[in-house]
């Protein structure tokens, strides 16, 4: 039997989102490619089927044992389709049989949207670029090759399918490192759908001003965005640390080509009142926090801890319907330590014969409160906001701060849909 046409069983990442899963916390993601021109609905549906034989993973369901939920191949065909639903809606419904991604275009945007459970940034970045290249191939035929598509393919089925937790699992003992207390956390009226706000900004000049700071990227926005929140926060809360969780692509530090989850959450955290409070200081103590944190040791430490719960022998005969007990307890547990996420996918690297086609590429995630998504697509850097909230006051300040630096953002919403 080969290999897409096994089972596989969810990899230790993807396990908590189907006991947590639900209409208003999704675990939906959406990478979006704005086009130059209008969308043609037949030719997408064309370049989608392509793009499913060179990852057909894709097409499997999500199904629940007795034991643990696991993914199994299916003959559902999936059709492309005019944007009909919110961003990052609902894709899992238990005891369903359906699939985990939907492709819906928009009049120049083609939408890619995934449940987690089946893949992550990295995984699905790939699959839409694979997708916008079929597509573009054959709407200009004379400009970009019909093979390009397969350059940016994985070197086969079988490895991107793997699960790379297990492949670079190592026992590491558990370092209890100090945990913020009382962490703020962000409030606002709750919305039916997610408040989606994108600015575009040169990221040349992004860059530019990141390094006149010595940080990165995503140090350099992390700290701008810890300004934002605190413009908002009452005086008598600024005792309470920001903390940011921080997904990190595992593949850039262990060697892997698989499609499915393969990431670790990180988290750096600032707290006002102990110095100047400039956005220099909170740079400074974010680099510090990202180099301590971005090593292999803590890295292999966040592997460990998430196969742990799969080699614990007692957990393995635990029915399922407990296991998600335990898991959404784990979940609220976590979520009260962080105070929003900030997800860098960096650079998309589509090829550059494609790039006169595109406008730009857009992250967005489901979240039961406020994060940001960050993509580079050329020179067009996207800042994705996606809330819980009806307020975007957090949204306006971090882009009226870079304003301010000279950097002026385009800004778009899904409000004035």
């Amino acid at each position: 039997m080969n290999q897409s046409s096994r089972w596989l069983k969810l990899d230790n990442a993807g396990k908590i989102f189907p006991a947590t899963s639900s209409k208003h916390e999704t675990g939906v993601f959406r990478f979006s490619c704005e086009l130059n021109e209008p969308v043609q609905e037949s030719v997408l549906q064309t370049a989608l089927e392509k793009t499913l034989v060179k990852f057909p993973h894709f097409l499997y369901i999500l199904r629940n044992g007795l034991f643990w939920y696991y993914l199994e191949p299916s003959e559902l065909k999936p059709t492309c389709h005019e944007e009909n639903t919110g961003v990052c809606s609902q894709l899992f419904y238990r005891n369903q049989r359906h699939l985990l991604f939907d492709v819906s275009y928009y009049h120049n945007r083609i939408n890619l949207e995934t449940y987690h459970a089946l893949a992550d940034g990295t995984g699905v970045m790939l699959f839409l670029k694979y997708l916008v290249c079929s597509y573009l191939s054959i709407v200009h035929p004379d400009t970009v090759r019909a093979d390009l598509a397969d350059e940016i393919t994985p070197v086969s089925i079988s490895s991107s399918t793997e699960d790379s937790f297990k492949k670079y699992y190592k026992k590491v003992a558990k370092k209890k490192g100090k945990k913020p207390r009382g962490v703020y956390h962000l409030t606002g009226t709750r919305t039916e759908r997610y408040t989606v706000i994108e600015g575009l900004l040169p990221c040349s000049k992004v860059l530019a001003l990141a390094k006149s700071y010595h940080a990165t990227l995503t140090v350099f926005l992390c700290a701008v965005l810890i300004l934002s929140i605190h413009q908002e926060m009452l005086l008598y809360k600024e005792k309470k640390p920001i903390v940011i969780t921080v997904p990190v692509n595992l593949r850039q530090y262990f060697t892997s080509d698989t499609l499915r989850n393969f990431f670790g959450n990180i988290r750096v955290s600032y707290q006002f009142g102990h110095g100047p409070d400039d956005l220099q200081q909170i740079i400074r103590s974010l680099s510090e926090s990202f180099s301590r944190e971005l090593t292999e040791e803590r890295l292999s430490g966040i592997i460990s801890g998430y196969m742990a719960v799969e080699r614990n022998p007692a957990v393995k005969v635990i029915p399922l319907s407990v296991k998600n007990f335990f898991l959404k307890i784990a979940r609220r547990s976590s979520d009260t330590g962080e105070t929003i996420v900030v997800s860098n996918i960096g650079k998309t690297g589509l090829p550059q014969q494609i790039l006169p086609y595109v406008h730009h590429m857009s992250v967005f995630a489901s979240t039961t409160k406020l994060q940001a998504c960050i993509c580079t697509c050329g020179d067009t850097l996207s800042v994705g906001f996606s809330s819980s909230f009806e307020e975007t006051d957090i949204q306006r300040n971090f882009f009226h701060i870079l304003a301010d630096m000279g950097i002026e953002p385009v800004i778009q919403s899904n409000s004035a849909d």
